[in-house]
């Protein structure tokens, strides 16, 4: 097959910004200012021009192999939506790419649920894209605008579908894997961990054990309100030396002194982070709360896009503990992998650790994390305990191996084994 010629390649990488930098800005005022520009100031990869010649959609129904639960739901089966779109160039190659939308049952983490990404990919999202389908395409901007996703307010599961199919397929008619889309730098595998979702603390502890005794390298367990150090506290004595943090997924309240209490407890465990603790939609309590733990705060649903990374990179600046934020950068929760970047690179301006977190998604979507993991700093939530996600998945995953999930080299995704481009 000929290669698609690439005008421009993003390889643009940024020097960190000295931290007396970084504090003069944020005293004056302007160190928002100066990220906007960063991220404005990255272009994407542009090619010679592509149309769609074809798109429709694949839905799967994936059993779980062990039932999940968080501070606001349990669930054993999730819902699963594939976008496949056939490109075209001008010379008349076809070349298709899929992308993966991983909402939860209800609305449950960011409103999105998967009757909702149902209708939005049905009703909105593929018919523009079919009306559209002649619209020339020369990067992922073009792309976004001629689909709708830029005109689309949240829903950002099915975004990141439609979005990642492009991707895959632009990696495979350029001959390069998706990551060295975004970056110069080779990469041949990427730290990762797993997520443990029970309240039950035998089970937790349990399902803890596999992941230390099958060489996972990270563990991440979900906390709640009377159910966090005890929790932590039976872990540590096990596995002192465990890189290990927690998720309350928005269970906690600052105004409640034993909430508060608690998660001040935590700060004697040596944890890599608490995670979203405080209201899905909050970033200023967090900041407060942020002062008031030796831990660092991991933001999750708080981010939504590059401008609330700057927001919140902005607060703990200037109030001189930029060493206690984190940011946790799932696609599917920005709406899409551009954007996704965008938040990676002005994160690592500024040296605020970031990582990929999870939805439990299929081996189409866990790919697609690890190719967007090379741009994050800490392990990523890619690894289940002991047996995989789903009773049967759609594909094969990359290889896990101590410690570490090994990035596909092949162009696009890399996909292995995938059963849905035949239905």
């Amino acid at each position: 097959m000929k290669k698609l010629k690439i005008k421009k390649l993003f390889m643009k990488e940024f020097q960190p910004i000295p931290q007396s930098e970084i504090a003069n800005l944020a005293k004056k005022g302007e160190l928002g200012l100066y990220l906007t520009k960063t991220a404005e100031g990255l272009t994407p990869p542009s090619h010679e021009p592509i149309t769609i010649s074809n798109i429709h959609l694949v839905e799967k129904k994936l059993g779980l192999n062990l039932p999940f639960q968080t501070s606001f739901g349990r669930f054993a089966e999730l819902v699963r939506f594939f976008p496949i779109i056939t490109f075209k160039t001008v010379d008349g190659q076809e070349i298709t790419g899929v992308g993966e939308a991983p909402p939860l049952p209800y609305p449950w983490y960011d409103g999105e649920s998967d009757g909702l990404t149902r209708v939005t990919l049905n009703e909105y999202l593929i018919p523009r894209i079919r009306a559209n389908s002649q619209r020339e395409i020369t990067s992922i901007l073009d792309f976004r605008e001629m689909s709708g996703i830029n005109g689309i307010v949240r829903n950002y599961m099915a975004k990141c579908g439609v979005e990642g199919a492009y991707w895959d397929a632009l990696g495979k008619l350029v001959g390069r894997p998706v990551y060295r889309l975004w970056s110069n730098e080779e990469k041949y595998s990427v730290e990762a961990g797993t997520s443990v979702g029970s309240f039950n603390l035998e089970d937790a502890l349990r399902r803890v054990k596999t992941a230390v005794e099958t060489g996972i390298s990270r563990v991440k367990v979900k906390i709640k309100p009377g159910f966090d150090v005890m929790l932590v506290a039976a872990i540590r004595e096990k596995y002192p030396d465990l890189k290990l943090q927690v998720d309350a997924n928005a269970a906690y309240d600052l105004y409640n002194p034993d909430h508060v209490s608690a998660l001040q407890a935590l700060d004697q465990f040596n944890l890599l982070m608490i995670e979203q603790p405080l209201a899905n939609d909050d970033r200023y309590y967090h900041y407060q709360l942020s002062e008031q733990l030796n831990t660092p705060i991991c933001l999750d649903e708080s981010i939504e896009n590059v401008r609330h990374a700057i927001e919140a990179i902005e607060m703990w600046a200037r109030a001189g503990i930029l060493n206690r934020l984190i940011i946790n950068i799932k696609p599917p929760r920005v709406g899409g992998f551009w954007e996704a970047v965008k938040i990676a690179k002005v994160c690592e301006a500024v040296g605020v650790p970031t990582w990929c977190g999870g939805m439990i998604e299929s081996a189409v979507g866990k790919t697609a994390n690890i190719h967007f993991s090379t741009l994050t700093t800490l392990p990523g939530d890619h690894v289940s305990q002991g047996k995989p996600y789903f009773q049967e998945d759609v594909g094969e995953t990359p290889r896990y191996h101590n410690g570490v999930i090994d990035i596909p080299q092949e162009p696009g995704w890399g996909l292995k084994k995938v059963n849905i481009l035949k239905s």
